[in-house]
């Protein structure tokens, strides 16, 4: 079963190589990208990801206030943060928030899609 898999991460190359990662994967449909916790409110919604890879720090909202803005409206949605941080007090509060896991940004591409896949079949 493929699984649709978003992105909210502000760093545009990292967005873009995120992106390209998941495009190329066969078991994961990239369905979009958000610059902001706020495009992300937004948006999300209208994608319909099975889950979501989210910077933890964005400019503006977190991306701890958003995934608890988030998990509000759609629960079943499976949000996985995405850090450069290995902070166990950040990665605790967006756990806290709803978050379902996280990934360390330096993570290979294959732990990445790993997890994606795997988050949205443990639904």
């Amino acid at each position: 079963m493929i699984k649709k898999v978003a992105i909210v991460e502000d760093d545009r190359g990292l967005r873009e190589q995120l992106a390209q990662i998941l495009g190329a994967a066969r078991d994961v449909r990239f369905v979009g990208a958000c610059v902001s916790g706020e495009e992300a409110l937004d948006r999300i919604r209208v994608m319909q990801p099975d889950v979501v890879l989210m910077d933890i720090k964005l400019p503006g909202m977190s991306g701890i206030e958003c995934v608890a803005h988030l998990k509000k409206a759609l629960p079943s949605l499976q949000i996985l943060m995405l850090t450069v941080y290995e902070d166990s007090e950040r990665i605790f509060r967006a756990l806290k928030a709803g978050a379902d896991g996280y990934l360390v940004k330096s993570s290979p591409p294959e732990v990445l899609l790993e997890a994606s896949v795997m988050r949205a079949v443990a639904r």
